[in-house]
């Protein structure tokens, strides 16, 4: 039997493809109740199946959200095994469904494939992690649907925000690399715009300066990177991310440099691998059960931005100044 298609059933109808698509996949805004009635009678009747159940999704009220992470390119191609977007999901999930939704997950490099995948399904709701405030600001305008953004810092663009008190976790991180004699910090991160700017300006409220140590790529050119960085000179390294810094770690070992004897080693995030580091990981801890809790919650709410505390976890990976000894 020949599959039978959307065009077809428009043609019968007819009605363009886009009022069709328009009716399987929910968007009822677009047509009146009357052409709907029609389109779904033709569909029942032909016994079309599109290929993402928009029959379902067109039917029914929705209880789905959509979750974009950012397929960055340290990541290397697996962005939903790095820990921190690992445990968010876990959280965000469960979080989730404590309002009655189902989370749908997409992985995405550029906010145009987080607008298309939005487009596809009938969702209550987008929440997008990873991405910067242009991006946001730009996926918005395209949107139909609440957004809720994770880290944002626009408060201006009709969309919800939450985000963690970067600046104040740096100046955290600062006080104590600060109370243990260090005076400069250099700092690990791949750019200089968003959330991890905002980290590194909350060191230099803390009154120390600090040298930026840029690296960029898939993890093994980030590897080959902190191989080649001469710490001799260096006494402490932040890193805006944990799994920076937990990777930092695993190359200082295999180069025969002592945390914190010789360099003391800090993160951002607190994700639990930090825990069973050797040494464990001191890093500045944000709430994750919040961030998600309220991601969720946002989506059916008006507009608002949302800070998410921080706080100070000291483990081992942090000491005296070596020149202080």
């Amino acid at each position: 039997m020949e599959k039978i298609r959307l065009r077809d059933i428009a043609e019968a109808l007819g009605l363009s493809t886009a009022t069709v698509s328009n009716v399987l996949n929910g968007k009822d805004d677009k047509v009146s109740p009357a052409t709907r009635a029609r389109v779904m009678e033709a569909v029942e009747r032909s016994g079309y199946l599109p290929d993402r159940a928009e029959v379902l999704l067109g039917r029914n009220p929705s209880r789905m959200a959509g979750l974009v992470v950012n397929d960055h390119p340290e990541y290397s191609g697996h962005p939903l095994e790095d820990p921190y977007n690992a445990a968010f999901i876990d959280r965000l999930q469960k979080a989730a469904v404590r309002q009655g939704l189902e989370l749908l997950v997409k992985t995405a490099r550029t906010w145009e494939e987080a607008a298309q995948f939005a487009s596809m399904w009938n969702m209550v709701g987008l929440v997008v992690s990873g991405f910067c405030d242009a991006d946001y600001v730009s996926l918005k305008q395209t949107l139909k649907i609440p957004l809720t953004a994770c880290d944002a810092f626009s408060t201006e663009a009709g969309f919800s925000s939450v985000t963690v008190k970067d600046r104040e976790g740096g100046r955290l991180a600062g006080m104590h690399l600060k109370s243990l004699g260090h005076r400069q910090v250099t700092c690990v991160t791949t750019n200089l715009i968003c959330d991890d700017l905002e980290r590194i300006q909350g060191l230099r409220d803390a009154g120390l300066e600090t040298d930026v140590f840029m690296i960029s790529g898939d993890r093994s050119e980030m590897r080959r990177q902190f191989g080649e960085r001469d710490f001799s000179r260096d006494t402490a390294v932040f890193c805006v991310s944990d799994r920076q810094a937990l990777e930092l770690l695993c190359i200082l070992q295999e180069r025969g440099i002592r945390v914190p004897e010789d360099l003391s080693v800090m993160g951002f995030d607190g994700i639990e691998p930090g825990l069973y580091a050797i040494p464990p990981l001191t890093t500045i801890s944000q709430d994750l059960e919040a961030k998600a809790r309220l991601a969720i919650e946002s989506l059916s709410a008006e507009p608002a931005a949302h800070p998410i505390d921080v706080s100070l976890t000291v483990r081992k990976s942090t000491g005296y100044a070596k020149d202080i000894l």
